[in-house]
């Protein structure tokens, strides 16, 4: 057995986000900045933890445009995440990829392309665009378990690592960047059409939270689907309220989007060992920006020039393995003027809600065994009581409870600090 020698965690931010972004003068980072920032210099086990940021696309003078509006970049940004890695990795290491938006959508590229190509040894990397170009081709001769690639792979020496994990908030569109109405412009998207962005049996891990509010036809999520036979592998799509801004950060008020990066902190603590340092989410000028807040100002997405296209209303629950945060119940219970229609059909679908907890998550410390309490309890806590809660230093990481007859689906288990809510309450009682 390879002995684990170091975590690379590559993150990759979402269109026009940068570790520097301000909004009048207020620092705005996006999740991913945040998570990456607070990543500590070794993990749980005590192994080293190597980080890598890649700025998303469309954030440099010339290229704000095209990269922003037409995706440009993003193949430039899936050879930068699979350079890094190549140069740093080791056999035993373990390979992270986290994103956000067309980040997310660069995580899961990334890792289709290490899928496809193997992952070049340092020595090789003068071959990464032919090995890039051969990814291009995505035909059916080019597939991973096809002759070409299988010949390629042992032709260049690569290794064949498997992904530990990729975590990513809100991917958007099959192709990263769908712009539905304008055909035009579809013209475009063409060329990302080769991107494997499909989940892989060779991912032990993988998280999305989810944007149940997002109303721009442009922006449909990527939900995963997982493969039949990855009975080893672990997947987990969590719908939170808010648009997508709202679940990938990057606004000046980020802390409705708290609540979905302290869900993705957690999964990547207690599955991977992931760890933060002690002041990870508290220490300035992440002090005032990390207070996860379920009842704070949603942004309206489908606004300005966006109306003049039809909105677009996002499917919840498609598949197995997406749940319902217990924190967009509690804002449809509290707020009056919260009634999004794709959530109210399941409000009483009490197996899909998950209980989530909110809490600032920073620790260098093992995870403990038990479960906590929940801080979001529907039936009891007011918004004040939710924020005081998520300000405090609660408890820290959880282990996932054992899997439960109520669901079967091989290499699923229903994600942690699952409580249905309580029976004979009404939706807005």
């Amino acid at each position: 057995m390879e002995k684990k020698r170091k975590k690379i965690i590559v993150c990759c931010d979402g269109t026009w986000d940068r570790r520097d972004q301000t909004t009048d003068g207020v620092p705005c980072p996006s999740n991913v900045v945040k998570l990456y920032n607070a990543l500590a210099p070794q993990d749980l086990d005590g192994l080293e933890q190597k980080k890598f940021y890649i700025e998303g696309v469309g954030t440099g003078r010339w290229d704000h445009l095209w990269g922003g509006a037409f995706g440009f970049g993003l193949s430039k940004n899936v050879r930068e995440a699979y350079r890094d890695i190549a140069k740093s990795y080791k056999p035993g290491d373990e390979i992270i990829l986290i994103g956000f938006s067309r980040g997310a959508f660069t995580a899961r590229s990334t890792a289709g392309f290490i899928r496809n190509c193997g992952l070049l040894k340092p020595e090789n990397l003068k071959m990464l665009n032919q090995a890039y170009a051969f990814y291009k081709d995505r035909g059916p001769a080019t597939k991973p378990s096809s002759p070409a690639a299988v010949d390629f792979r042992r032709k260049h020496h690569c290794y064949e690592p498997d992904i530990r994990c990729i975590a990513v908030w809100d991917t958007v569109g099959a192709l990263g960047i769908p712009i539905n109405g304008l055909r035009w412009v579809n013209v475009f998207n063409r060329q990302w059409r080769f991107h494997d962005t499909d989940l892989s049996t060779k991912v032990k891990f993988a998280f999305q939270a989810l944007a149940i509010d997002e109303r721009r036809n442009s922006f449909e999520p990527s939900v995963w689907t997982q493969q039949a036979h990855a009975s080893e592998q672990t997947l987990e799509q969590m719908w939170f309220s808010g648009s997508h801004g709202d679940v990938g950060g990057g606004n000046r008020d980020n802390s409705l989007a708290d609540v979905a990066l302290m869900w993705i902190v957690e999964r990547l603590t207690t599955n991977c060992h992931v760890a933060f340092s002690d002041d990870g989410f508290s220490m300035p000028p992440a002090k005032y920006l990390t207070r996860p807040n379920p009842l704070a100002q949603l942004t309206a997405s489908w606004t300005g020039g966006w109306r003049v296209l039809r909105p677009y209303s996002r499917t919840l629950l498609s598949s197995d393995s997406e749940w319902i945060a217990s924190t967009a119940k509690y804002r449809y219970k509290k707020d009056d003027n919260y009634s999004p229609a794709n959530l109210i059909p399941h409000l009483d679908n009490k197996e899909r809600f998950v209980r989530i907890e909110p809490r600032r998550t920073a620790t260098a410390e093992p995870p403990k065994t038990e479960i906590s309490q929940p801080l979001v309890d529907t039936d009891q806590v007011d918004a004040a009581g939710i924020l005081k809660a998520a300000m405090s230093n609660g408890p820290r990481a959880t282990r996932p409870r054992a899997a439960t007859s109520a669901h079967p689906m091989p290499g699923h288990r229903r994600p942690p600090d699952w409580h249905p809510r309580r029976p004979g309450r009404s939706p807005r009682a």
